[in-house]
């Protein structure tokens, strides 16, 4: 699908206009084909930890994010994601972000009791792939969130970096905090975020990054699959940029390596996942770690009108179902009937319909 082109190569033949009216076309191109039972939007991301403070407290001094203490999770999620019969507990915290609605764009974390654990991906590096790699947000001031955040221990893959990507022209740095947790911050310049509203240091979480074996396999699950939309698509080369800073690409490697990168929905637009492929580097694949009960960004949530529906749909199309259809309860949504699937790459996306 891509032609081999340096970003510049891009931005010259690839006019802001004339981008977005090809990525609305293809994005309308493959609605057509997608699921009818599904609601677009992130709802949350499930991040699994060892302490809750560690990555409550700056969340919420930072970036503004709201505590709220839930009841532990119940069996029918406990089976939904294989939890090993040794555990004894899984205590939950959500965090919510300023401008959410209903809670919307935030972190559920949990906390596994009684079991074994290691880190989801352990040590990782960018190029490293399996399961997700990070949570995005808008900033209205990436430079100071960054630095508050230091102040808490974290580090970065680098310094905040402008850059422009496609039609985007961004400052962003992806701070990496406890527990293989993982916050690209981006203060956009143009076109400007809408999801940031008067006093937020952060937006509500609207998608993230899975780092993938090989695109074209990711992509054809996101689109043929699942039913989802292309919002963007483009190939950096040539460009240091985001690569050196914002991805921690070793230098001079970072000047010729390939990037190829997607950025899809479901249907309709909203919050998503944006596939990162670089190419000709070779590193750790991490899929078979990325689930419960070990400790990471454990799973993307994602509301649907039909879950029962979706999950036949997806099933009829060759994709397999990683848990079922069932019905429990997720606090503060309420009873659902949720199911989840795996993507190649091991990202695990869980559906939910309310009751």
């Amino acid at each position: 699908m891509f032609e081999h082109l340096s970003r510049r190569h891009i931005s010259r033949v690839m006019g802001a206009a004339a981008l977005a009216a090809g990525t609305k076309a293809l994005a309308q191109d493959d609605a057509e084909r997608a699921s009818p039972g599904f609601s677009p939007g992130l709802r949350e991301y499930v991040l699994s930890v060892f302490d809750f403070e560690r990555i409550v407290t700056p969340m919420v001094e930072v970036g503004l994010f709201t505590r709220r203490d839930l009841p532990d999770a119940p069996p029918g999620q406990w089976a939904a994601w294989n939890v090993p019969a040794d555990c004894t507990r899984i205590e939950q915290v959500y965090i919510e972000p300023m401008g959410s609605k209903a809670g919307e764009g935030g972190i559920r974390l949990v906390k596994f009791h009684g079991t074994k654990q290691r880190v989801m991906r352990s040590s990782q590096r960018s190029w490293d792939t399996g399961g997700l790699f990070d949570v995005d947000v808008m900033t209205p001031d990436v430079d100071s969130a960054y630095r508050k955040l230091q102040r808490y221990g974290w580090s970065a893959n680098g310094e905040p970096v402008d850059y422009t990507e496609a039609n985007l022209h961004v400052r962003q740095v992806v701070a990496n905090g406890p527990d293989g947790f993982r916050l690209a911050m981006i203060q956009r310049y143009s076109p400007p975020a809408t999801n940031l509203i008067a006093g937020a240091t952060m937006s509500p979480i609207h998608g993230g990054v899975h780092m993938v074996r090989d695109y074209d396999v990711s992509r054809r699950y996101l689109l043929d699959t699942l039913g989802w939309s292309a919002r963007l698509e483009f190939v950096i080369d040539n460009q240091a940029e985001p690569g050196a800073d914002v991805l921690g690409l070793p230098l001079p490697m970072a000047l010729t390596a390939v990037r190829r990168i997607g950025m899809f929905s479901g249907p309709g637009g909203g919050g998503g996942i944006e596939l990162i492929h670089t190419v000709d580097m070779y590193g750790v694949d991490f899929a078979e770690h990325c689930v419960a009960p070990n400790v990471g960004l454990l799973c993307q949530r994602f509301p649907v009108a039909n879950a029962e529906k979706y999950a036949a749909e997806i099933a009829a199309r060759g994709g397999a179902i990683y848990a079922p259809p069932s019905r429990y309860e997720i606090a503060p949504i309420g009873e659902v009937t949720a199911f989840a699937v795996r993507t190649p790459d091991g990202a695990i996306l869980e559906f939910y319909q309310p009751a």
